[in-house]
């Protein structure tokens, strides 16, 4: 199995500060009672050199420094690493069933996939590039300020005695912040796709699946002085909108940060054992039997006069939902594209960056979405990149997750994957209609509100045949909107922001995050799908230039001026 420790290249950054200070203290201590030993201080004081200050240190540095300070108004807060608790008592009965939350029918589908076979594997990486180092134990600060807002980040999945049942998650009784964060500083002359390189190792290397699923990596000293935190989530906690929620509660949005109150308490942990879970499930399967017997006896009524009234109708709408689910499950027999047919657990990244203004100018100037140009732009880099591999196509089959969330949603998540054919073509305008048609027919789809239940019932279908019908997709397209003004973490700006997501089963994945005016994608290709990655990220950078119509960059943010 992978890892995803780092090589031995690296350096750990950790300093014996904490130390000394302890040390300080206890001198103080000692020399209280006594005056003699107080005077003898004095005089040790006085002998004592003044700190040198260099002096090349410029005031905006220090200003800075003090920004990073003023941040987090939290005072020191001993982490959850430190603490020795007692283990609470296994959950029984309602508490059982109102405590550990179940998993959605996708989020279950995503866990069990991805855990019967590596090449589903649903990581999701937010890499930040900052202008500077963040003060880190400022930042150690923030991540247990946002692991007590949002609890999923201290939650584990609980899985039951058999297989079949949907797993529930638990705050974990056992959450250490300090396993889930590191530090690390780059060798010197480290480049943007050394950065990447680092990303994908983390990608690919499975969770430890009896933690909470993230990891967040700070890796310091690369080119002019910036720094980049790669946080990994795994898909079944998170979406992609839900990514960017959890990411809020990291962010300032102004460099001297703002007073956040006191810590907010922890959450309460949890134990569920075989007993307890079997508990809930019964009463979840109860309360859910309930639930719907209650939903079918209220639209009894208003139903029976609707099929009194027009009873042509109501047959129309129960066969168009039924069309709708044929197509929302049906299996294809493999690949659409000659070429891109391999999978393997093994791809790689690349990043692409495009100014956000112009490209919102170009939607404008055709009357299209930003998510049309997106699906345009795809279409016509596919076309180039398999002109040039001497195999035309005419179309690709098409992952889109379809955002199902609503205001009052946290930052679970709330997302289902509609999977369509896709013109591939250079001619811009009759691709543009071709998608725009196709993403509205499929946001219609009766089938859509039904998605949940739908992936209920992979439960019983073989791990095998569900990877099987993943790999049957070409390609998955995401576009998410991130945050659209400037930000910073415990002090260090925020450059920029990628999304670089696994493959799960298809060739390629190409996820777009616009932050701050700018609109950054993310590549994944798998390694045995794609046999000329350079000339795919060429074609790529082709399409987007040519459906928008300006220059794009090759996504290298370490040469950003600033």
């Amino acid at each position: 199995m992978a890892s995803d420790k780092p090589t031995g290249t690296k350096k750990s950054t950790s300093t014996p500060k904490a130390k000394k200070a302890s040390s300080g203290r206890s001198a103080t201590k000692k020399a209280a009672p006594a005056a003699k030993a107080s005077s003898k201080t004095q005089v040790s004081a006085k002998k004592a050199p003044a700190k040198k200050v260099p002096a090349k240190t410029s005031a905006k540095k220090a200003a800075k420094k003090a920004a990073k300070k003023a941040s987090v108004s939290d005072a020191p807060v001993k982490t959850s690493a430190k603490k020795a608790r007692k283990q609470p008592a296994p959950l029984r009965g309602r508490q059982a069933s109102v405590e550990a939350k179940r998993l959605s029918g996708w989020d279950f589908a995503t866990w069990r996939m991805a855990t019967d076979d590596p090449v589903m594997r649903s990581t999701m990486i937010g890499l930040l590039v900052l202008d500077s180092s963040p003060d880190w134990s400022a930042m150690k600060q923030r991540f247990e300020r946002a692991t007590r807002l949002a609890p999923i980040l201290r939650s584990r999945v609980i899985e039951g005695p058999i297989g079949l049942q949907t797993p529930r998650l638990v705050v974990d009784p056992d959450f250490d912040l300090s396993f889930h964060m590191r530090r690390f500083s780059m060798p010197k002359g480290s480049t943007w796709a050394d950065v990447l390189e680092d990303a994908r190792r983390q990608s690919m290397a499975d969770f430890d699946r009896d933690r909470p699923l993230w990891r967040a990596t700070l890796l310091e000293g690369l080119p002019g002085g910036r720094s980049a935190l790669i946080m990994k989530l795994h898909h079944a906690i998170a979406d992609g909108q839900g990514a960017v929620q959890l990411g809020l509660a990291l962010f300032d949005f102004a460099p001297e940060g703002a007073d956040l109150g006191p810590m907010p308490q922890e959450p309460e942990p949890a134990v569920l054992d075989t007993t307890g879970f079997l508990e809930a499930v019964i009463r979840n399967n109860v309360g859910w039997v309930a639930r719907t017997a209650e939903d079918a006896i209220r639209g009894l009524g208003p139903l029976t006069m609707e099929a009194v009234k027009n009873p042509g109708d109501l047959i129309s709408r129960a066969r168009r939902t039924a069309e709708s689910v044929m197509r929302f499950t049906k299996v294809p027999f493999g690949p659409l594209s000659p070429i891109m047919q391999q999978r393997s657990i093994n791809y790689h990244f690349d990043t692409i960056d495009m100014d956000f203004a112009a490209y919102k100018a170009a939607a404008k100037k055709r009357d299209r979405s930003v998510n049309d140009l997106f699906l345009a732009a795809i279409s016509v880099g596919m076309h180039r990149y398999h002109e040039r591999m001497g195999r035309p196509v005419d179309e690709l089959r098409m992952n889109m997750p379809i955002s199902l969330r609503s205001s009052g949603d946290d930052a679970a998540n709330a997302v289902t994957i509609a999977r369509f054919e896709i013109p591939i073509s250079n001619a811009i305008d009759d691709v543009l209609e071709a998608a725009a048609q196709t993403v509205r027919s499929w946001r219609a789809e009766p089938a859509l509100r039904l998605a949940d239940n739908l992936a209920e019932f992979s439960r019983f279908l073989p791990p095998e045949l569900l990877s099987a019908a993943a790999q049957t997709s070409d390609l998955t397209a995401s576009n998410v909107p991130g945050v659209p003004v400037p930000v910073w973490l415990c002090g260090a700006k925020v450059e920029r922001m990628y999304p670089l997501v696994a493959t799960i089963g298809a060739a390629i994945n190409i996820t777009m995050l616009t932050y701050a005016g700018v609109a950054s994608v993310g590549i994944s290709t798998d390694d045995a799908a794609v046999d000329d990655r350079e000339e795919l990220i060429r074609s790529l950078r082709y399409g987007f230039r040519e459906v928008i119509g300006t220059p794009v960059l090759a996504g290298n943010p370490l040469t950003i001026r600033s």
